[in-house]
């Protein structure tokens, strides 16, 4: 048998001579071809054999999604302090964003909360021990319950506290001691209504003797609303486990009725 190679335009030929003589060209199968023709077969498909739906990659679905939330707006109705009915688109993503930001670890959850009563800040011994506010131990509200507010009446009801610029009508409360299984942090709000003061803040242990005094507390002002009277807020931070009570009063008081409404919680904001 005599047998030779050669290339067609179209692929590689072999020729060869059987054994009557006669001439026979032949294709030479390729290898990679073949080759390839197996790995595709050893894949698996793509869908379920006799599957005709059209499958979506995660992101291609977002992007459906995120054009649905555009082409259909949602929408939300509100009411003003006048009285006047706004509409108002909702975005989802700008919720979403806002939501992220205020997200926060431990480190920052103390941002925005002052002043921070702590050991280290107290009053000398010597303030402590003296004579100050255990002759007001009588005045003294209860607010044991987290996450409850208490409503004090204008501080003219009470007993005047003495201080060295004069009597000033004064709120007192005690909010007990530390819980047991404490975070080592108390959050206090107090709300202000009626008018804009300026107001001291006496932090005292369970014998009503000083810890800590804060002149000029920081207060943040809220506008009216159709839900709420405006108000001012001090928000305080209690990481001294000894504070047990308050006084505290305007350094000014105005001729409008104050009101002053308190409310705490262990280990976050208590609103």
């Amino acid at each position: 048998m005599y047998s030779s190679s050669a290339f067609a335009a179209d692929g590689e030929y072999y020729t060869w001579v059987d054994a009557q003589g006669r001439i026979h060209n032949t294709p030479v199968e390729d290898k990679s071809s073949a080759s390839e023709s197996a790995i595709k077969q050893d894949e698996p498909p793509s869908t379920p054999p006799g599957d005709t739906t059209e499958y979506i990659t995660e992101e291609q679905l977002q992007r459906n999604l995120d054009q649905y939330d555009e082409d259909n707006p949602a929408f939300y109705v509100w009411v003003d302090a006048n009285g006047v009915m706004h509409t108002e688109r909702f975005d989802s993503k700008a919720e979403s964003e806002a939501v992220q930001s205020e997200a926060v670890d431990d480190s920052e959850a103390v941002v925005g909360w002052s002043p921070i009563l702590a050991p280290p800040f107290r009053v000398s011994d010597e303030v402590t021990s003296g004579a100050c506010c255990e002759t007001f131990s009588d005045q003294f509200e209860p607010v044991l319950e987290s996450y409850k507010s208490v409503q004090l009446f204008d501080p003219t009801r009470y007993r005047s506290f003495i201080t060295g610029m004069g009597n000033r009508p004064a709120w007192y409360f005690h909010i007990g001691n530390q819980p047991a299984k404490s975070s080592g942090q108390r959050f206090l709000v107090l709300r202000v209504r009626g008018a804009e003061i300026s107001g001291t803040l006496i932090a005292l242990n369970s014998e009503y003797k000083p810890l800590h005094l804060e002149l000029d507390v920081e207060m943040g002002t809220q506008a009216e609303t159709w839900r709420s009277v405006a108000y001012q807020e001090a928000k305080v931070l209690i990481e001294d486990p000894e504070v047990v009570a308050f006084i505290f009063y305007p350094d000014l008081k105005p001729a409008e009725d104050l009101s002053l409404e308190i409310r705490w919680a262990d280990g976050t904001s208590p609103f």
